[in-house]
């Protein structure tokens, strides 16, 4: 079957309409971002799992930055088997989640209500039991999201977590408005990637890494990968990466490095220096400034800002994933063994 054949696809090609419906929602950031000012909020918590526990890496780096405060993400096993008591007074926990249904994110979103916590659901799911108990309720605004893999639900919660942290620092809406025709230019290319993904062997060893706002990119890309084409696929960042994995790298090992605009060269320096001597095969997703000649670099967003650039660099990953899994034989659309809602306890 061809790509443009599969609901994923489909998902894919909606994201610049998501876009438009979040930047159309506006108030629910304003409302949220009044309710957190009117609490003394000393350090947050995000709680997902996921995907959406992919997209609250993103969230909490863009926290640390731009507000420097301190931020977790939260073990809801913690609540949901072991039976916690959290205190969470001036906490804000951020619940991340598709469909909002999950038991183990609502007995942990409970329990930190109970221990006086504001509680902020981001769902795809206005009528969700997550979003129900939220003291507010972000709307994803993706609309249905009918194969397993999400892809303009993940795309969403970035651009969510981009406006909710705007409005929260008083910053305009306005200023990101032109993510909408940044994220129909890189969908008019995509198809661009297919040879690329044709490429790519599932029999060698894969590797993605990443750092900064781009670390979300790198785990969902990991992820997506293993519940669509079934290998095991490591998903780091840079820095954590030399920190004992580097170790399995060697000339037969397929890395994949997300470098988006903007990022800092310093970023992934050091980390690619290391790399280079086991000799493997590199390939560049986002910039091309630290690529060498005989580098494969596939381009995205040509943003000034690394937190843009990231948004719109989803699509390409999410692509990437379908495309190889088309080449391996595989339906992306459900995967084996997993369902839209995973219900974990």
């Amino acid at each position: 079957m061809n790509v443009k054949d599969f609901k994923m696809y489909s998902e894919i090609s909606q994201t610049p309409d998501v876009f438009s419906r979040l930047f159309n929602s506006e108030k629910q950031f304003e409302q949220a971002a009044e309710k957190i000012k009117s609490r003394k909020i000393t350090n947050v918590i995000i709680l997902a799992r996921g995907t959406s526990d992919n997209a609250g890496h993103y969230l909490k780096f863009l926290i640390e930055v731009r507000l420097g405060l301190p931020v977790g993400l939260a073990s809801p096993s913690s609540v949901s088997i072991y039976g916690a008591k959290v205190d969470f007074k001036d906490t804000l926990v951020i619940a991340l989640s598709q469909s909002g249904k999950s038991p183990d994110l609502l007995a942990f979103a409970s329990a930190s209500k109970e221990g006086g916590a504001l509680l902020i659901a981001m769902t795809n799911n206005s009528d969700s039991p997550l979003a129900k108990a939220g003291d507010i309720h972000i709307d994803l605004s993706a609309g249905p999201e009918i194969a397993v893999a999400a892809t303009k639900s993940y795309s969403a919660e970035l651009l969510a977590s981009l406006l909710l942290v705007d409005n929260w620092m008083g910053n305009k809406r306005e200023v990101r408005s032109h993510l909408v025709d940044s994220s129909k230019k890189c969908l008019s290319n995509i198809s661009d990637l297919d040879s690329f993904a044709n490429s790519l062997d599932a029999r060698r060893e894969i590797v993605v890494i990443g750092r900064g706002y781009a670390y979300a990119n790198a785990k969902e890309l990991a992820l997506k990968i293993q519940e669509t084409s079934y290998i095991p696929v490591q998903g780091l960042s840079s820095a954590d990466y030399q920190h004992g994995p580097i170790a399995t790298l060697n000339k037969n090992s397929q890395v994949i490095v997300l470098s988006p605009s903007g990022m800092p060269r310093e970023a992934l320096e050091d980390s690619i220096a290391r790399i280079r001597k086991s000799q493997p095969e590199i390939i560049w997703i986002g910039g091309n400034q630290l690529a060498t000649k005989n580098e494969r670099v596939i381009l995205g967003a040509s943003l000034d800002s690394e937190e843009e650039s990231t948004i719109i660099d989803a699509a390409l990953i999410q692509y990437l994933t379908l495309s190889f899994a088309v080449k391996n034989g595989f339906n992306p659309d459900s995967p084996a063994g997993l369902s839209k809602v995973t219900q974990t306890l």
